[in-house]
């Protein structure tokens, strides 16, 4: 499949969500945007929704690609929504939200497994364990962009950002050390 048409389709897109809801958005349209046919769309996608879930996983890379550190991450996160917040708008009030629900998934998913594996580095702590972390953390960063941007990004960025830093950079050694070394009831360690 060609990267570039897809990458096409996802700018278009891109353009229609400035303008319109993802429910408004016509396949129609997004050819006539995008100067291609019908054909050329479903050879690389089922759907728009299949498209939206593309378009999001790019911008995700995209987003967090330049992060050298995992607050950095987190910053470039909270920018990305803040930068697109229209578009972020149009497709949360939509059919589209699981999509956007999975994209603030994986953006919080990629920050907590930088955190842990940082926090973690010279522990040793089992796969279930750590797994078990990754999601914790990674519900609530998500949570917190959900309801930030349910709350129509009421605080600056750069502050939520800040908070959940300060309050992560910590907290995260911590929890590592103590399930390193008192794995929870009904768990063995593995050597």
């Amino acid at each position: 499949m060609a990267p570039s048409t897809k990458l096409a389709l996802a700018t278009s897109l891109r353009r229609l969500l400035q303008k319109k809801f993802l429910d408004d958005i016509t396949v129609k349209e997004l050819v006539e945007d995008c100067e291609v046919n019908r054909q050329t769309f479903y050879y690389h996608f089922q759907d728009i929704y299949d498209l939206l879930h593309w378009f999001l996983e790019h911008e995700t890379q995209q987003a967090l690609q330049e992060a050298d550190t995992w607050q950095d991450a987190l910053m470039a996160a909270f920018h990305y929504i803040r930068d697109n917040h229209i578009i972020i708008f149009h497709i949360y009030q939509s059919n589209g939200r699981d999509h956007l629900d999975c994209h603030f998934f994986t953006m919080a998913r990629a920050l907590c497994v930088s955190l842990l594996e940082g926090a973690s580095s010279e522990l040793v702590l089992s796969d279930q364990d750590m797994e078990f972390l990754i999601d914790f953390y990674m519900y609530a960063v998500s949570g917190l962009m959900m309801g930030w941007l349910a709350d129509d990004m009421k605080e600056p960025s750069d502050q939520l950002a800040a908070r959940i830093s300060f309050l992560l950079e910590d907290e995260l050694p911590r929890v590592v050390r103590r399930f390193s070394s008192h794995p929870p009831m009904g768990e063995q360690t593995t050597p």
